[in-house]
């Protein structure tokens, strides 16, 4: 499975990437008898609101959650990171080199930062 967080009918995003979120993720591969459950987990999109900024800080609670329970560290794959040589977005006609015309994105320094931690802490 990858999350990403969703959008309810009143335009909000709905985060999954909680300890509960995964937990019950983790009973639903059990319940199914999966030999392998995993799960990428989006830290950008409806998971931090469209935020850019709060992926680090996403990426650090899913890695706490991990060192929590056996299920969520074996079940976590990965991390899909929204990731440019520039920080945030622009629109085309801006012509900023290395900076996303789509979504807002992490710089390359934070990035860097956000990689070395994670290899730390699995």
């Amino acid at each position: 499975a990858i999350i990403r967080g969703s959008v309810n009918k009143h335009g909000q995003n709905m985060p999954n990437y909680h300890y509960e979120d995964m937990m019950f993720l983790a009973q639903q591969y059990a319940q199914r008898g999966l030999v392998n459950p995993a799960v990428i987990c989006d830290v950008n999109h409806a998971n931090s609101n469209k935020n850019f900024a709060e992926q680090p800080r996403i990426v650090r609670e899913i890695l706490y959650s991990r060192k929590l329970n056996s299920d969520i560290k074996t079940m976590v794959k990965g991390f899909m990171i929204e990731s440019f040589l520039e920080e945030g977005c622009q629109k085309p006609i801006d012509n900023v080199y290395g900076k996303s015309i789509t979504d807002g994105c992490l710089g390359f320094a934070e990035t860097e930062k956000l990689i070395e931690y994670i290899a730390e802490n699995i």
